[in-house]
Parts: structure tokens; sequence; C-alpha cells
């Protein structure tokens, strides 16, 4: 039987992840460190839509996402002066001093990761991943969460 290719691909996910974790564990988050990045590469001009454009995440889980973080201390809205419909997403003094350990994690991680495969490897490899999302893209599919929360019932009779 053929092992299915989420399942490489989750077990590589679990280990980078873990071992990120670990390195930034004293912070005050546990997850969306990527999108804080996200947020200080606009330099606090994106929205939450345009937020979740980039990430692919629909519009009610990015809210969610900026409430966290802006629960925990690293974001804050405020309102868009060229156009009061929109809240721009902005990093507060918290975000800024831990942004550059979240880079130098990442950077680290990378580099590790892809230690022994050549520019060339990584180019294909790069190529190979595009080429399945737009492959599987267009089939029905239901979105999948990794961090399901499970409703719990009640037992009681």
């Amino acid at each position: 039987m053929d092992e299915p290719i989420s399942r490489r691909l989750m077990q590589l996910a679990k280990i980078y992840l873990g071992a990120f974790s670990k390195q930034v564990e004293y912070m005050d988050i546990t997850r969306y460190h990527y999108i804080l990045l996200l947020i200080a590469e606009y330099e606090g001009q994106p929205t939450q839509k345009k937020l979740a454009q980039i990430t692919g995440k629909d519009k009610s889980a990015m809210v969610s996402i900026v409430d966290l973080l802006s629960t925990k201390g690293y974001v804050y809205r405020e309102i868009n002066p060229y156009d009061r419909r929109e809240q721009l997403i902005k990093l507060t003094d918290k975000a800024r001093q831990d942004i550059p350990a979240i880079k130098q994690s990442f950077a680290l991680l990378n580099n590790k990761a892809t230690e022994g495969i050549s520019p060339q490897k990584l180019d294909i490899f790069n190529d190979v991943l595009n080429q399945m999302a737009v492959n599987l893209k267009p089939l029905d599919s239901y979105l999948v969460s990794f961090r399901k929360k499970i409703k719990k019932t009640n037992t009681k009779q």
C-alpha cells in the first residue's frame, strides 16, 4: 500500500513545529508567529481581509487569530484613516520585541531542515509542492483544521 503524501508532510510539519515551539516557548503565544511576521512585513498596513487572502484562511478564522493576538498583547486594531470601513492591524511593542527571535528561529530551522540539500533540489522540491497544490485545488474538498475543537456531549441519561 502506498503511504499518503499527506502523512509524510504532516510528520515533517510536527517535527518542524515542535522544534520551533521549543525555541520560542518563553513567548506568550503558542501559534500564529508567522502571522506576526506578515503584519511586521506590511508595516502595520494589513487588514484582516488582506491577511486572510495572503494566508488562505477564511475571514472568520482571521478574526479569531487577530482577537487572540490582541488579547495576548501582540497586536491592536486601528481604523484606516483612508477607509473607515477597514481596520488596520498594528504591532505592539511586545510584538516588535519578539519579532527578531521569531525570524531567527524560522531561519535556523529552515537552514537545519535544508542542510545537505542543494539549491537545485530545493527548487525542485518547491516546484513539486506547488504542482501538487495546483493539481489538488480543483477537487471538491473539505477544509480541514489540524486543531479542531471537539464538541463535548452530555452523556447523562
